[in-house]
């Protein structure tokens, strides 16, 4: 009879781990409440989980194949359509979950989060447009700004737009976001939910180029002025604080709310909270959950307000 795994338990003491330093360094940042935000899936064997994604999917969505290309995902709770490229499985599951589940520790839109019908929303990695989408349908937003360089899921976003009856309050930028405004090198080979900045591609840079703004420099040219009241929702898949860092002249100003992931490198959700607390005193920090599906485990997402 095979041995059980034991990376679940590595995993569950790693974290732990990360978290009593983390308590040590910041004290009331990470209770255990919020850390223990969908833990149990550390502790599930990767078998279980892809078991489990696939059978939620199968109950929580409807899909079928699109004749356009690619595949129609309605989302029951939500009533709303977005667009696939191929054909949806258990990670598809995991990767919407956050949009129908408060309780995820990926929910960008959970308390200290406050948004209302004057909010602006910026979606930072928009890909397929769920997000952008309930923000506008549930009225948490009067608009969103979604930057989405790949031209395949901008294609899919707005035809998701289209399927669920939302105009000119989304508002697409085929154009990523950085530190500094320019163009930046971006890989589309790691998958349509895993897209990534290169801020300093090479001569031998295979992947795309694209134009790349700073939210600094985007405020000041499009004319959007941010208030208390807006959010900045950051999914940059390891770029998420090089966008915060582009974005310091706003923070420090108008004091806008943030959501970023910080699961993709280690540092960032000890470095961002702390960068975050100098760049803007009024903001109250949180930090949820813990990632399953990286290497190590580190806090899933980190949500700032001064509303």
């Amino acid at each position: 009879m095979p041995m059980p795994s034991l990376r679940p338990m590595r995993d569950a003491a790693a974290a732990w781990r990360f978290w009593r330093r983390l308590r040590v360094l910041h004290p009331g940042l990470f209770p255990m409440d919020d850390a223990l935000q969908g833990f149990g899936r550390i502790l599930a064997p990767q078998r279980l989980r892809h078991w489990i994604g696939r059978r939620r999917l199968r109950a929580g969505c409807e899909v079928s194949a699109d004749p356009a290309g690619g595949y129609k995902v309605r989302v029951k709770a939500l009533g709303l359509d977005f667009f696939w490229p191929s054909a949806p499985d258990g990670d598809t599951w995991y990767a919407l979950e956050q949009e129908v589940r408060p309780g995820h520790p990926h929910c960008y839109t959970t308390p200290p989060i406050v948004l209302g019908q004057d909010s602006t929303v910026i979606d930072v990695g928009a890909c397929e447009g769920l997000f952008a989408f309930r923000m506008l349908r549930q009225r948490l937003a009067r608009r969103v700004i979604a930057f989405e360089p790949f031209p395949e899921m901008a294609v899919l976003l707005k035809r998701g737009a289209v399927a669920n009856g939302i105009g000119p309050e989304l508002v697409h930028e085929a154009m990523a976001v950085a530190a500094r405004s320019g163009t930046v090198g971006f890989r589309t080979d790691l998958g349509a939910d895993a897209s990534q900045v290169v801020a300093n591609p090479g001569p031998e840079f295979a992947g795309l180029r694209v134009p790349a703004t700073s939210l600094d420099a985007y405020a000041s040219g499009s004319g959007w002025i941010p208030a208390r009241g807006d959010l900045v929702k950051v999914d940059a898949e390891g770029a998420d604080w090089d966008v915060l860092r582009g974005a310091e002249r706003l923070i420090r100003e108008h004091a806008p709310q943030i959501a970023v992931t910080t699961y993709h490198t280690d540092d960032h959700a000890a470095g961002i909270a702390e960068w975050l607390k100098k760049a803007q005193p009024a903001y109250r920090i949180r930090l949820k959950g813990f990632a399953y599906w990286t290497t190590t485990p580190r806090p899933v997402l980190l949500q700032a307000s001064a509303v």
